[in-house]
């Protein structure tokens, strides 16, 4: 009888640790079987999957977890089963090389600048595959999060997933619960840190509230989320390259890509009268950034429909449970609902219309499945959602160069190495280089439109005024990449989770910059080897001193070709 109640006691005591803060979306599976690993990556992207890849490989005698948060058994995110395959490649001018390197590197190389998305798919699956101590937990997504009293993430519960009938991203039945002393949130919608409630801003929250005109409800102080236009990408065949004087065709590794079109969109009757319509409906076409699926292929995945007031935090599958937002914008749509009206609006003949006014796409037309029913990515291409502060209790407008690891200042004004730059303060802790144009995209449709009622294209300049054109360069965007800070991976409230993710504390305006995929890889790369050392020394990330921080960029550097230096 003594050995049965002591038993009792150790599961009760075991328990009682799991019982501790969180949210409950759905309640905390009891009966579902619990899985004992030593890190938990949450997040099927390309953030996700080089944290899970680098986490494995750093730590060969440690368990990884792998969590892909959406239906299919494909890894990539939205560079696969979104859609997305163009690498968004911004070159360094000053060498005419790329600012990042390890696992983006490694990708690029294999695929190329524009690419068959299931070809990089299958090159993601043969380096995971390979890794014995990694595990792949296809389709599900979280249901609720037990921390200790300490703050610490202890476990998820675990929700299959799966598509209803008409394509909605429904809960299956299937349930697990996995348990961890290190986690990884490297998703899109931040969804780990929002219900491990590691503190985090909506969208731009953190602007300077004069420049946030529409954000405030009812013109009150109450300031409601908004974030970036989200896509839905599209296939399209009937394509034509050629020369055009406004849209650029260009070929690498036998796969052609393109983008341009901004005097089309600007003053084509067609485009305009398109987007007079359906904007304030929440839909609008923009410059086209498009690729070709695979050599010979005659399909191309484009990327040109901006959904306007979609919430990346907001899924039909919560609604009625703690995961589901309850601070959204007026008429602000779910992700589910986004994606199902925009699929409605490719059936419309002024879409296709308006499509082909831009060059190259004159006699495009809009590929269909067996069903009849236009071929898209199975998720939607969220540009931001939330960002990770560094003191919760400091949050709000005007705190975008105070309350964030990677500042605006920061992105904005780089410098050209050590000596210079308003990111000099990051350099003694970097764990990589990030890079890309400032590209903020539209917030609101009238974002789209100057006082005078023309269209106008990119909007930045627009939006942010306080950071004229002229500076620092004379195009008017950052001239050099800005070093990342290891800052950026943490929350000051959960020591023991790592955010490579959407959710990273990266400012609104310095994420408009590192928001593109090559800079995704990069925060992965970090956030795995970081994750493999944290088993290894026995202490939680949030603990890491600046030699923890040195230890961690010569394992990029030296074991994984990651460019930490200008």
């Amino acid at each position: 009888m003594g050995k049965r109640l002591l038993l009792f006691f150790i599961v009760f005591c075991f328990m009682l640790t799991l019982s501790g803060t969180g949210s409950r979306p759905e309640g905390w599976p009891l009966t579902a079987p619990v899985v004992q690993a030593d890190i938990v990556v949450y997040g099927g992207g390309l953030a996700g999957c080089a944290a899970a890849w680098k986490a494995a490989v750093a730590a060969p005698d440690k368990q990884v977890a792998l969590v892909v948060p959406y239906p299919g058994r494909e890894y990539g995110g939205l560079a696969t089963v979104g859609g997305q395959n163009f690498w968004d490649l911004r070159y360094w001018d000053r060498d005419g090389k790329l600012a990042q390197g390890g696992s983006f590197a490694h990708w690029l190389k294999a695929v190329g600048p524009f690419y068959r998305t299931a070809d990089l798919a299958a090159r993601i699956a043969a380096d995971l595959g390979r890794l014995p101590n990694l595990k792949t937990y296809w389709a599900m997504d979280i249901t609720a999060v037990r921390k200790d009293r300490r703050g610490r993430l202890r476990a998820l519960a675990l929700r299959e997933l799966q598509r209803d009938a008409t394509g909605t991203i429904a809960w299956g039945s299937g349930k697990e619960i996995l348990a961890a002393p290190i986690f990884v949130d490297a998703s899109e919608d931040g969804r780990l840190s929002r219900l491990s409630q590691a503190g985090v801003t909506v969208g731009r929250a953190d602007w300077p509230a004069e420049l946030l005109t529409g954000d405030f409800l009812n013109g009150s102080s109450d300031l409601r989320p908004r974030q970036q236009a989200a896509t839905l990408m599209f296939k399209v065949k009937g394509v034509r390259p050629g020369r055009y004087p406004d849209m650029v065709f260009q070929r690498a590794k036998g796969v052609w890509g393109a983008y341009g079109g901004k005097k089309v969109y600007i003053s084509d009757p067609v485009v305009t009268a398109f987007n007079d319509k359906y904007g304030p409906l929440g839909f609008a076409l923009k410059p086209v950034n498009a690729a070709q699926d695979g050599p010979g292929s005659p399909e191309w995945w484009v990327n040109a429909l901006l959904i306007f007031n979609v919430d990346g935090r907001a899924n039909g599958r919560d609604r009625g449970h703690d995961a589901y937002p309850g601070d959204m914008a007026p008429g602000a749509l779910d992700t589910d609902t986004a994606w199902q009206r925009a699929r409605q609006l490719l059936d419309d003949p002024e879409f296709i219309r308006a499509l082909r006014r831009f060059q190259g796409f004159e006699e495009a037309e809009v590929v269909r499945d067996a069903a009849g029913r236009p071929v898209t990515g199975d998720i939607l291409y969220l540009r931001e959602t939330v960002h990770t502060v560094m003191d919760p209790r400091e949050t709000g407008p005007g705190t975008e160069n105070n309350n964030y690891a990677l500042n605006a200042s920061a992105a904005r004004g780089a410098g050209s190495g050590p000596p210079d730059g308003d990111d000099l303060g990051n350099y003694a802790n970097r764990i990589g280089l990030g890079f890309y144009w400032q590209d903020i995209n539209a917030y609101h449709f009238s974002d789209l439109k100057g006082s005078d009622g023309s269209y106008r294209w990119p909007v930045t300049p627009f939006l942010r005024p306080d950071y004229p054109r002229t500076t620092p360069g004379p195009d008017g965007w950052p001239q050099n990449p800005v070093y990342i800070p290891f800052n950026v991976l943490l929350s000051r409230t959960v020591p023991n989770l790592l955010i490579p993710g959407y959710a990273a504390s990266i400012s609104s305006l310095a994420w408009a910059e590192l928001r593109v995929l090559p800079n995704s890889c990069v925060l992965g790369d970090a956030a795995g080897v970081a994750a493999a050392y944290a088993t290894r020394v026995g202490r939680d990330p949030g603990t890491f001193t600046d030699a923890d921080v040195a230890a961690i960029r010569e394992i990029l550097v030296k074991s994984f070709g990651a460019r930490v230096d200008k």
